[in-house]
């Protein structure tokens, strides 16, 4: 399921909604533009996913972005009771309320990974990289009044792109934070 439906992408790209010529075409445009963002940010739309954790002493470290925690269960395959974690969701990070140490060497984590909901900059990064690669099927266009300098503004001279810079500045809060 699209977290950008293809009547919101319609209305973005000034397509009459009784206009259903395109409409397979935009859909499959709409699911490149989300697995591209996706890939760099996490999942749209929270879903759930187990990974085994080695634990720094008081915290467990999934990635990010983590809705929410269901079930941690230690190596010795005992349940960790949820209600006693706090987790942060945007750096996955989970300890104990407590200030508990982690003991076990390691843990199954099983958690919704992603946003829900979908923040609005992202929805708008995924209509906007959707108008830049259906820019491709409308053909070329300049504004009355604009030079090729000024069409090729969100390019970088001799290189071929995929993200045009407004996308990955909407993006740009949402990407995963290298911890040294």
């Amino acid at each position: 399921m699209s977290t950008v439906s293809l009547d919101a992408v319609k209305v973005h790209l000034n397509i009459p909604a009784d206009k259903l010529t395109h409409d397979t075409e935009l859909q499959v445009f709409i699911d490149a533009a989300e697995s591209a963002i996706g890939e760099r940010v996490g999942p749209l739309a929270a879903v759930e996913r187990t990974v085994r954790i080695t634990p720094y002493p008081r915290t467990l470290r999934v990635p990010s972005p983590a809705a929410a925690f269901t079930a941690v269960v230690d190596a010795d395959g005992s349940a960790v009771a949820v209600a006693d974690l706090r987790v942060d969701a945007a750096s996955g990070l989970a300890y104990y309320l407590d200030g508990s140490a982690f003991t076990s060497r390691w843990y199954d984590v099983t958690y919704m990974h992603g946003y829900d909901p979908c923040p609005a900059d992202l929805v708008l990064a995924v209509k906007e990289m959707v108008r830049h690669l259906w820019a491709t099927q409308t053909g070329p266009a300049r504004r009355p009044g604009s030079t090729a300098s000024n069409e090729m503004s969100n390019t970088v001279p001799g290189a071929a792109f995929m993200f045009p810079f407004r996308v990955s500045q909407l993006i740009a809060p949402h990407m995963p934070q290298l911890v040294g």
